[in-house]
This record gives C-alpha cells, sequence and structure tokens, in this order.
C-alpha cells in the first residue's frame, strides 16, 4: 500500500547560489557522469556532507582504501 505524501512533505525550496568556475565545473562533471541534473547533483553532495558531519560528530573517523586496502586516507574537515 502506497503513503501518501501531503505539501509538506513535497514541498521545494528554490535557491540560487553563486559558484566559482571550479566548483561549477566539478559539478558539471559528477551530473554529466552520474547522468543526473545539477539539482540532483548538489541534493546528493549535501547529503554526503550531512552524513559526514554526522559521523564525526559522535567521533568516527571518514577513511577511504584502495582495493587491496594498503592505502589508507583519513578525511579530516577544518
Amino acid at each position: 500500500m502506497s503513503q501518501k505524501l501531503n505539501a509538506a512533505d513535497t514541498a521545494l525550496t528554490r535557491l540560487n547560489v553563486n559558484l566559482n568556475q571550479e566548483t561549477a565545473a566539478a559539478l558539471k562533471e559528477i551530473a554529466a557522469r552520474e547522468n543526473i541534473s545539477l539539482t540532483e547533483a548538489v541534493r546528493r553532495a549535501i547529503a554526503i556532507f550531512k552524513f559526514v558531519e554526522d559521523e564525526q560528530a559522535v567521533g568516527r573517523k571518514i577513511q577511504t582504501m584502495d582495493a587491496n586496502e594498503s592505502n589508507k586516507r583519513e578525511l579530516v574537515l577544518m
């Protein structure tokens, strides 16, 4: 059974942002590579940033590693 959404659940907020050329190019590159809109690329970037901040807020570290687990890097936000 599908759940009916009310207007508050589907309301959108329109934002205008100013990006430097490098950031705009990176956003466009991501959107093209993932075959998504610029709006969806921004949504995903915000979701990832929120996830990272939430994890760090409870003392967790964010790391990446290569397939062999031989090269690990830690993400540090200032």
